[in-house]
């Protein structure tokens, strides 16, 4: 009898490490997220500022996700290049292969800011959540 005592207080317990869990894992990724948007900003190529003034953080799958972006037009030229130096990451291809046009003259070389800086964020977050899994 006392251990079905005792259940109703482990599936409370469970219930309350779950949530707290929860919390946790929605902490982290706004906390990365804004890492990564922050990162993405300064590596952004500068002129006027009017890209790193664009790019911002959004909060995605219900707190469990996390999408950053430029809004400009030619964010992608700057993220990707354009012409013949059009440098394309893993992962990219069908995304960064539409700026590959022209005959090479009118070239721009990319200049990655946004790809590597959520790359970055995803690999902060992967350790955070690793260092609790161990605690």
């Amino acid at each position: 009898m006392s251990f079905i005592r005792g259940l109703g207080a482990s599936k409370a317990s469970l219930r309350l490490q779950g949530k707290n869990l929860e919390a946790f894992v929605k902490t982290q990724v706004e906390i990365v997220g804004r890492k990564g948007e922050l990162e993405a900003k300064q590596k952004a190529p500068k002129d006027l500022g009017g890209l790193g003034q664009s790019i911002a953080y959004e909060s995605t799958k219900n707190g469990f996700g996390a999408r950053l972006s430029a809004n400009v037009f030619y964010a992608p030229y700057q993220e990707f290049g354009t012409g013949g130096k059009v440098d394309i990451p893993q992962g990219f291809e069908k995304l960064a292969a539409q700026f590959k046009t022209g005959d090479g003259k009118m070239s721009m070389k990319a200049q990655p800011y946004l790809i590597p800086s959520a790359k970055n964020a995803y690999k902060d977050l992967l350790l955070r959540l690793k260092r609790r899994i161990k605690k």
